[in-house]
């Protein structure tokens, strides 16, 4: 844009890239952690991240 302003749809986009960036990011911690067997105790942290992940697909 002229004034250098993004559009509503403009950012919009950008935050879905960066969704799909993020839930990339995560699923390759989570590919690292798992290889070197490094989980929680009580695998809340894996829960909260299937979760999460869970709940990105679900949105895209």
């Amino acid at each position: 844009m002229a004034n250098g302003c993004m559009s509503n749809l403009e950012v919009i986009c950008r935050l879905c890239d960066l969704l799909d960036r993020a839930q990339q990011i995560i699923r390759q911690q989570a590919e690292l952690l798992s290889m070197h067997g490094v989980e929680t105790d009580d695998k809340a942290l894996e829960r909260q991240r299937g979760e999460l992940l869970a709940e990105i697909e679900r949105s895209t």
